[in-house]
């Protein structure tokens, strides 16, 4: 079972601001075909950011992106535990592009940019605040995103995505939907930052 460490959290907190635009929080990766970032600054907690992060089952409030993410067994049986673990996995209903902002659980989907993506959960740091999983079949196409949240200082978290495609279908995936990819997850950074910072209640 997974519980957050919040000793550990709190260690990611600095006393001296850091220069956001020379600051990452996300681990160096093996470079692919493609890939999509975002980084947003946001006026919160670094506790509130990454529970926020991993409370699956409330994305639909405010993320319009991601609007379903479902924690599975290997069988794809949903878990009671919702909770993200490495090893688990995931099944997720997406827009790409995004949803207009603001969002909520009861804003509709556009049947015209849904998409849907089993993923395996492949890593969850709490102590480094950062959080990935890793796209399934990993034959013609491989994909890992990677998130991150960090206390840049003055009341700031630092949000980071980043998802990295490969192999033999990445460059088809790319001319065919990179523009969309990229507004989700800057979607997803506004979002995230709407929400925190009160704007979306």
């Amino acid at each position: 079972m997974f519980k957050p460490n919040f000793l550990s959290l709190l260690c990611l907190s600095l006393s001296t601001p850091l220069i956001a635009s020379e600051y990452t929080n996300l681990p160096n990766v093996p470079p692919g075909v493609f890939e999509v970032s975002t980084r947003t600054e946001i006026s919160t907690t670094l506790s509130a950011a990454w529970h926020t992060l991993i409370d699956f089952p409330n994305y639909a409030a405010w993320n319009p992106f991601v609007r379903t993410s479902i924690v599975t067994s290997a069988n794809n049986i949903t878990l009671p535990d919702q909770r993200p673990a490495e090893g688990k996995y995931l099944f997720m209903r997406v827009q790409i592009p995004p949803l207009p902002l603001p969002v909520n659980e009861k804003t509709l989907d556009n049947p015209a940019h849904t998409q849907f993506a089993y993923e395996r959960i492949a890593h969850v740091q709490p102590e480094l605040g950062r959080l990935a999983w890793v796209y399934l079949p990993e034959d013609a196409l491989t994909a890992q995103r990677w998130q991150a949240v960090s206390d840049i200082g003055n009341g700031t978290v630092l949000y980071e995505a980043r998802e990295v495609f490969s192999g033999p279908l990445a460059a088809l995936l790319q001319a065919a939907m990179e523009k969309g990819l990229q507004e989700s997850f800057d979607g997803q950074g506004e979002g995230l930052k709407l929400w925190l910072e009160g704007g979306a209640k």
